[in-house]
């Protein structure tokens, strides 16, 4: 079972119209995506300003990526579509450069295809109360032919390398 259907199920006895709310956007974009072939699905790294940059993995980034329409690499050697850079605080553009000019991201197709986004929402990822929100935030990123929620420049930016 998928994290979004266990906490449908919890808020359901909580909170039945969230619950129902919740519900029906996850539908929603599922639905959506259930049409896509599966070479539109970007193959996405995301690397955490607060790990040092590794690769940020988990079972819940994972699915959140899965729903929102990409495939979570672990790593720059496979050559990611899209890198994701989860902010921590404003010291993220000073050091930026270096990460930059790493050769595993010089010769990404990331790179080439100026398709490098900052998560600057300080709760991206913390808690199940906001698992919507997240995908959202993902959904913007890696399908925004079809998803547009209003996220970007909010909670979200594309950074421009050229």
């Amino acid at each position: 079972m998928a994290k979004y259907e266990e906490l449908i199920e919890e808020l359901k006895s909580v909170n039945p119209e969230e619950a129902a709310r919740l519900e029906e956007e996850m539908n929603i974009i599922v639905h959506k995506l259930k049409f896509l072939p599966t070479e539109s699905f970007s193959n996405v790294i995301l690397l955490k300003q607060q790990e040092g940059f590794e690769p940020y993995t988990s079972t819940a980034i994972a699915e959140k990526v899965k729903i929102a329409g990409g495939n979570l690499t672990d790593s720059l050697d496979a050559n990611p579509d899209k890198i994701i850079i989860v902010q921590q605080d404003e010291s993220l553009y000073s050091t930026l450069p270096l990460l930059l000019n790493q050769p595993a991201i010089i010769q990404s197709k990331a790179f080439a295809n100026n398709a490098i986004y900052i998560i600057h929402n300080a709760e991206f990822d913390k808690e199940d109360a906001l698992y919507l929100s997240d995908i959202e935030i993902l959904a913007e990123i890696l399908q925004p032919k079809y998803f547009f929620y209003g996220r970007d420049g909010i909670d979200w930016v594309k950074f421009e390398i050229n």
